[in-house]
């Protein structure tokens, strides 16, 4: 175009010649700014298929680029687009749970997608539109793949923790792997919610993990209920204040005996009338 002319209409011209001649037409779609992306999206549907999908993208036709995906089984362009998108109102349309390709989708979304980019931004808006679209299972999916396998957001306290509370919430089987595997996320209040939803293993993993002894023992004591577990906690981390609870339970269970050895231990004279007085 020799004149400068910015008239659409010229463009979609050109830009068709481009794509029948298969002459770089995709370098044409990228860089040209004056051709209309419903036109020559239009055009190549039938033609190119994932030439469509460039021209739309430029445009930001979303609807037509969904469609054409969809009929084309272009899945890893579409998840590509919708994470660079970051458009909450799009991302609820295709996770609709009428939407027949919606599992396609998110495979792509959780293997390739996600994975490439290095984008918080990116991942933020995917992890809310998985979230608000009530995705548990497929949000675990999405979660495992950015923060296990290495990647730049491995070590994300958010979104460790998110795995983690997701996790008690709908595949509570996966719990120990994740606090035992990862150690970047909220112990305090991830242990305290496990013992709220009745996970007390759990708890005590992350307990004895970060080193919170009073807080594990408490969880055998109070929760497991199992103080012979107890016993051999108190004796592996010799801990001063935890023989000192676990001669309190041992009282409590008219285990007077136990009590004073565990007492002597704790170097802790302050319920000696009580001992005195069982």
């Amino acid at each position: 175009i020799h004149d400068g002319s910015e008239e659409p209409a010229t463009h979609n011209a050109l830009a068709k010649i481009y794509i029948d001649a298969n002459n770089n037409p995709e370098r044409f779609l990228k860089d040209n700014p004056f051709y209309d992306s419903k036109v020559v999206g239009k055009y190549c549907e039938k033609r190119d298929p994932h030439l469509a999908c460039v021209a739309y993208e430029r445009g930001q036709c979303d609807l037509e680029l969904i469609n054409v995906c969809n009929e084309n089984s272009l899945f890893k362009s579409l998840a590509r687009y919708l994470v660079k998108r970051r458009s909450p109102e799009l991302w609820a349309s295709v996770l609709e749970v009428t939407n027949k390709y919606r599992r396609q989708l998110i495979d792509q979304v959780v293997q390739t997608a996600l994975s490439e980019t290095q984008d918080p931004d990116d991942v933020s808006v995917t992890v809310k539109a998985f979230m608000t679209a009530d995705l548990p299972n497929e949000l675990i999916e999405l979660l495992e793949k950015i923060v296990l396998e290495n990647s730049v957001f491995s070590d994300h306290r958010n979104l460790q923790n998110l795995l983690i509370l997701t996790a008690i919430k709908a595949d509570r089987t996966r719990v120990m792997e994740y606090i035992t595997r990862l150690d970047n996320y909220d112990a305090p209040d991830i242990a305290s919610i496990a013992i709220g939803s009745e996970l007390f293993e759990e708890a005590f993993a992350i307990f004895k993990k970060f080193d919170v002894n009073t807080s594990a023992i408490q969880v055998l004591i109070e929760n497991i209920k199992n103080l012979d577990r107890a016993y051999e906690f108190a004796e592996r981390c010799n801990d001063q204040q935890v023989w000192s609870l676990l001669a309190k339970a041992q009282l409590d269970q008219g285990m007077v005996k136990e009590a004073i050895d565990s007492y002597i231990k704790a170097d802790d004279p302050s319920s000696y009338m009580e001992v005195v007085e069982t």
